[in-house]
């Protein structure tokens, strides 16, 4: 019986570390990253970065390395920059098929070219900067809709302006305008009680508000290739697909 048990034991222990362990071809792409962040070296990671480096709307994204070197503080505080200098090859770090290898269950992303392709914490002082651009954010609105906890998404397609706000709560609100109006202006339609559905630990997600028989789905894109819009609007009637449009710009 203890010689079963040991076997067992050892079994358990072989599959738990092949399971968990990244596998070694993926380390040259990971031990740049931790390096840099041990050594503190902001250039280094700078090079490092996919750009432009996404941030949560209202933030805007990180063009190129300059900008990236000017604005380090806001993505990375000393206790991200700890974790990731400190972080374990073969027990922090997984590989998640396509969307690339990532930290700590998605804290960051980094690709199989070795480059930083998403950063998902926000600091306090990121968090500082949102509430500022927030409080603009609601005077450049219509009335009918500067009421509102944060903002989610700012869209253009090639027809549409579209808003996405979070009310408070997970409260959805889905605003949209012809391309030519302004912000200002009041909506052609606005849409309550929307629904986030999130699509595995990339980050992915879409947004679904709903009229009678037709749904508004707002796909967004935080991992994809390079060649990735940043999302798209889906129009269904029931389970016909109506309109679907790129995004070509965020704000």
């Amino acid at each position: 019986m203890k010689y079963l048990n040991f076997i067992l034991l050892c079994l358990s222990l072989l599959f738990t570390s092949s399971t968990f362990a990244l596998e070694q071809k993926y380390h040259e792409f990971v031990l740049p990253v931790i390096a840099a962040f041990t050594d503190h070296d902001k250039p280094a990671i700078a090079a490092l970065i996919r750009y432009p480096l996404k941030r949560r709307y209202p933030i805007p994204d990180i063009k190129d390395e300059a900008e990236f070197i000017n604005r380090f503080d806001e993505v990375f505080d000393d206790e991200l920059i700890a974790v990731i200098g400190s972080s374990n090859i073969n027990t922090d770090w997984d590989s998640v098929g396509w969307r690339g290898i990532m930290l700590n269950n998605g804290v960051m992303w980094v690709d199989t070219d070795g480059k930083i392709i998403a950063v998902n914490a926000q600091n306090t002082k990121e968090q500082a900067l949102a509430k500022r651009l927030i409080e603009d954010d609601k005077q450049s609105l219509h009335s009918s809709i500067n009421n509102f906890e944060k903002p989610v998404l700012d869209w253009k397609t090639a027809n549409y302006h579209i808003r996405v706000d979070d009310l408070g709560d997970g409260n959805y609100r889905y605003a949209v305008w012809g391309i030519n109006k302004k912000p200002s202006d009041k909506p052609d339609m606005v849409l309550l009680n929307g629904d986030i559905t999130f699509e595995g630990s990339g980050g992915n997600h879409h947004y679904t508000f709903k009229k009678g028989r037709y749904s508004y789905v707002l796909q967004v894109t935080i991992i994809g290739c390079d060649t990735s819009p940043p999302g798209w609007l889906e129009v269904y009637k029931d389970d016909e697909r109506l309109l679907s449009e790129d995004v070509i710009s965020t704000h």
